[in-house]
């Protein structure tokens, strides 16, 4: 497909929408996303020749592949509303103080590490749902609750999720080269050391303000350093389970770090959440913080005995549903490709299910204890689907938009544009491609699929190396997540505060973008 500037200007139109309504406008995610959609539809049948059979191909994609988002929405909002329901979040609130009475490094701790370890199994916004609700139960506000969240599982989403983002590099970018393949590797886990460093100072100043920042930085420190350190020499030798195990380990350092004579002390968060106040324990019936934490223990379990025993995880992935599609073509020569399984989805190895099953177990516990009175489960439904279906339409709305954009050319052109019109001094720009594609699919993995190639053209197209353009593909995608609307849904629909999506965009869009620049500076001051 050929490159000009009003065309590029064209695909530039939608996101744009999208962004001035959620931030300008602060509508809903349902809203902006519908209208987001309308104008990629626009576009792309009346600038880049996308007929309408092919437009309606991109949308049915969409709306298959929502089916696996609200599969991860609906069940994690049923996990939420039985912990609410029986109490659970007061007794995690309460227990935390057995923890330490160190607010600021509880909100640490569940926020920042334990939230990283379930991106280090999980991902796809599981992260995000468990954990904002999480906080806010331990007293943070819903907004500062879902920013936490979204900054916490960042780094995680190129090595985490069992390294799935990175084998998406790796089968779209040419590393057969031990040499670049590793160069890529240590140029990956350095900036995404950075990232967490950056993402844990920024947990502690939300949760604690200037004083929780320069009370906990040495502890940020020296578990950042111990997470990227330990992921750049793991990725080395085993790029699947990296992650996974700095974060595991880093779990297990943090509740020893809270028993030391530093964090004895109580301290407040600096914006606590007031409504939370008048919360109170049935004193007859009091829950432990380890029944608290049942449906969240079954998760993890589940999680790892699946998805790390290749035997269960092979056998139980048997059991797939997909839909085939045809390869169609616009005008303008821009080809989709041609699928006969597109995006399988395998229920039984699927996040959502290890999600259901939590939530059922956990159900079940409380039920048999007395805490969830009768008549309890109709409200749990009721509350879970209340807040589904407005987060469901908007899900749907963006993926479509992303995919009309992607299968009719928008989205090619569009960092083809950045590439021509930066010449040498594309490199500066590189994690923004990165960026954009998280930002559009919600999925570092898509991102990589879809513009690493690209990368990899434009390092040959310059005569530069690769291996920092294809870090730099995937850490900016891995910063892309923060700022992904349909993740942002995620976090807003688990603490319910749907419809505040562009405040949450606002408030990080700036960090974001700084860091994604710095990396680029140092990308092209490195050649």
């Amino acid at each position: 497909m050929s490159f000009d500037v009003m065309s590029w200007f064209a695909a530039l139109v939608p996101i744009l929408v999208l962004l001035i309504l959620l931030l300008r406008f602060r509508w809903g995610g349902d809203e902006a996303a519908s209208l987001g959609l309308l104008f990629a539809i626009v576009v792309a049948y009346f600038v880049f020749g996308g007929s309408i059979d092919m437009i309606a191909s991109a949308v049915a994609k969409a709306m298959w592949t929502s089916v696996s988002i609200i599969y991860i929405v609906f069940p994690a909002l049923i996990i939420y509303e039985v912990s609410r329901e029986s109490g659970a979040f007061i007794a995690i609130r309460e227990g935390m103080q057995k923890f330490t009475p160190d607010k600021v490094l509880q909100v640490l701790a569940v926020g920042w590490i334990f939230n990283g370890f379930l991106q280090g199994i999980t991902g796809f916004g599981v992260p995000v749902v468990v954990c904002a609700p999480l906080l806010v139960g331990m007293g943070v506000r819903p907004m500062a609750a879902v920013i936490i969240s979204l900054l916490g599982q960042a780094w995680g989403n190129t090595f985490g999720t069992l390294g799935i983002a990175w084998d998406g590099l790796v089968s779209q970018a040419d590393l057969s080269d031990p040499t670049i393949y590793y160069q890529t590797i240590i140029w990956t886990t350095i900036m995404l050391g950075i990232v967490n460093l950056i993402s844990g100072l920024g947990i502690a100043a939300i949760a604690g303000g200037k004083q929780g920042l320069k009370r906990n930085a040495v502890t940020v420190l020296f578990l950042g350093v111990l997470q990227g350190a330990g992921q750049l020499a793991i990725a080395l030798v085993n790029t699947m389970l990296c992650n996974f195990i700095v974060v595991s380990i880093s779990l297990v350092v943090i509740f020893a770090i809270g028993k030391l004579k530093y964090y004895s002390k109580t301290v407040e968060l600096f914006d606590a959440n007031p409504d939370l106040k008048s919360d109170k324990l049935d004193v007859g019936n009091i829950m432990s913080i380890q029944q608290a934490f049942i449906p969240y223990a079954f998760l993890i379990v589940t999680a790892v005995v699946v998805l790390l025993n290749g035997t269960i995880k092979g056998f139980l992935g048997q059991v797939q549903f997909s839909l085939s599609f045809v390869s169609k073509s616009t005008s303008l020569g821009f080809k989709t490709a041609a699928y006969a399984n597109y995006a399988p989805l395998a229920p039984f190895i699927h996040s959502g299910s290890f999600l259901l099953i939590a939530a059922l177990i956990g159900y079940c516990c409380y039920s048999n204890k007395g805490y969830i009175k009768a008549g309890g489960w109709q409200t749990i439904i009721k509350n879970a689907m209340g807040k589904t279906v407005p987060s469901a339409i908007a899900v749907v709305g963006l993926v479509a938009m992303s995919k009309v954009m992607d299968d009719t050319g928008q989205t090619a052109i569009l960092a083809k544009g950045v590439a021509a019109a930066t010449g040498g001094f594309y490199p500066l720009l590189s994690p923004f491609i990165g960026l954009l594609g998280t930002f559009m699919t919600a999925s570092n993995l898509s991102s990589n699929i879809l513009f690493s190639n690209f990368q990899q053209q434009v390092a040959q197209m310059l005569g530069i190396g690769k291996a920092p353009l294809l870090a730099a593909q995937t850490v900016g995608g891995s910063i892309g997540s923060v700022l992904s609307p349909s993740k942002i849904l995620l976090g807003t629909s688990a603490v319910g505060i749907l419809g505040r999506e562009g405040e949450v965009i606002g408030k990080i869009l700036g960090g974001s973008l700084a860091v994604c620049a710095l990396f680029g500076l140092v990308i092209l001051l490195s050649y």
